[in-house]
């Protein structure tokens, strides 16, 4: 019978730089006594064991003495606080291990030897599982038969609590990747939601476009704030900007440029555009249509710009 015969792939190890009151908590879960310590590879490099947390503890002031023993009989130990102690400064290292071909007599050789209580199993340099001295003590007194064997092999080495209100107490990777996945649905959802909604914002503004008219006072506030803009140095100033879809054509005349372009125009750009063939043309002013963005490659939004400058176009 061999170490790997023995041992039980299921226990926990923390890396070094874990919290050492994490550590205590684990140790008083699993009900194992002691918790491998493992480098970047896997690698047994301490181990932590209550007895370590026990000679951490802060001692009794000196001159009060120790506690009688009767006084602790049966009482509860209180919960282990690190107290930024870290957790190289209380392991024992470093760890023994054996190989997971080694023989019963071996191992019990090695644990006598060390006093140890549990001993890591390692495949090259690999943890891969531990092993306790009562089981080697018991296999060297030909107490496993093969039924027994197999079934502890079978048999967790430890029972960590069932999962209850702490969803985090037992988790894997995959489940976390899950987590990702159904978020990143709900954010597409969210994206498919937002975009309708936005959609029926527009096609809604666009009917209130399409019955809108253009007021006196609004076209007097147009043609004032071209005036600032000339007083700014301008050459030209947006006098409304509107959906390309309040267009007939949806705004492929202004994206052309097609010169029938004026045609297609409804509602207050429609009137802006009359207003200016009337009023302005035949004092040198000209207008010109653009579509100024293009959301998703199509046309968006489209302006008439109201222009003054001495070169044509």
């Amino acid at each position: 019978m061999i170490a790997r015969d023995l041992m039980n792939s299921d226990f926990p190890y923390v890396t070094a730089d874990a919290d050492l009151d994490y550590v205590a908590k684990l140790l008083a879960e699993c009900g194992l006594g002691a918790v491998p310590v493992v480098d970047d590879e896997l690698a047994p490099i301490g181990i932590v064991t209550r007895s370590n947390l026990e000679q951490a503890r802060p001692h009794p002031l000196p001159d009060l003495g120790a506690i009688p023993g009767f006084l602790l009989r049966n009482r509860p130990k209180p919960v282990f606080h690190a107290n930024g102690r870290a957790l190289r400064e209380v392991m024992t290292s470093p760890a023994i291990s054996i190989s997971d071909f080694a023989k019963v007599p071996d191992i019990a050789r090695i644990m006598e030897s060390h006093s140890l209580k549990r001993i890591p199993v390692v495949e090259g340099h690999k943890i891969i599982g531990l092993v306790l001295r009562k089981e080697v003590m018991e296999a060297m007194a030909g107490g496993f038969t093969a039924m027994a064997l197999e079934a502890h092999r079978r048999r967790p080495l430890i029972s960590l609590p069932q999962q209850t209100g702490d969803r985090c107490a037992v988790a894997t990777a995959r489940e976390f990747r899950e987590l990702v996945a159904a978020h990143e649905r709900q954010l597409d959802l969210e994206r498919v939601e937002r975009r309708r909604g936005a959609i029926e914002l527009r096609e809604q503004r666009i009917r209130d476009l399409a019955n809108q008219r253009l007021t006196d006072p609004q076209w007097r506030e147009m043609l004032e704030q071209a005036r600032r803009s000339a007083a700014a140095g301008l050459t030209e100033h947006l006098l409304i900007r509107f959906p390309s879809q309040l267009c007939a054509d949806g705004g492929r005349a202004i994206n052309a440029p097609d010169p029938n372009w004026p045609a297609t125009l409804r509602g207050e750009p429609a009137d802006v555009f009359h207003r200016w063939r009337n009023e302005l043309h035949p004092r040198g002013f000209r207008i010109a249509a653009q579509i100024v963005d293009f959301p998703e490659g199509l046309p968006g939004d489209a302006a008439l710009f109201l222009m003054w400058s001495a070169a044509r176009i």
